[in-house]
């Protein structure tokens, strides 16, 4: 399903670079886990963005596809970045980032992405996700859980 906000023609205005540039820019900077978020380190790569919560069993289970995505095609200029959901913020999401080992940023999203004021709109099912290619154009954007040959079959097209 494509998420209504993204799908609803309202960014074709603006230029792909400055879209993904304030897309990016919109997610906080505080991260649970080891790996830091720095948007401007995401201009030029794919990169796939996922909403996520550590009590959704879905989310869960397409971690290990993100996990191995990132090992595939990090150097090839593929990138991950979660954004955690919970309510609870880093109270849940750190011992979560600890857990499961991320190796990826997981942006601990706040009460203004949780109520939908955001660039892209209100995250209505989990885990979502937008995939961007290395211009800055949304390339694919769902929700539901997606299997680890779907998204590679995606990814390697945009590397």
């Amino acid at each position: 399903m494509l998420l209504g906000a993204l799908a609803s023609g309202c960014v074709k205005s603006v230029p792909p670079a400055e879209y993904f540039r304030s897309f990016m820019n919109d997610l906080p900077n505080a991260v649970a886990g080891k790996v830091p978020f720095e948007p401007w380190n995401y201009e030029g790569k794919v990169t796939l963005v996922t909403f996520i919560a550590t009590w959704c069993f879905p989310c869960l289970a397409e971690l290990v596809v993100l996990q191995h995505l990132q090992r595939d095609y990090f150097e090839k200029g593929y990138r991950n970045v979660l954004v955690g959901m919970d309510l609870e913020g880093a109270e849940a999401l750190e011992p979560f980032a600890a857990g499961y080992k991320l190796e990826m940023p997981l942006v601990i999203a706040n009460d203004r992405i949780r109520a939908g004021e955001t660039a892209w709109g209100r995250i209505r099912e989990l885990p979502s996700r937008v995939l961007f290619n290395r211009e800055g154009q949304i390339a694919v954007a769902y929700s539901g859980v997606a299997s680890y040959e779907s998204l590679d079959a995606v990814v390697k097209k945009l590397l």
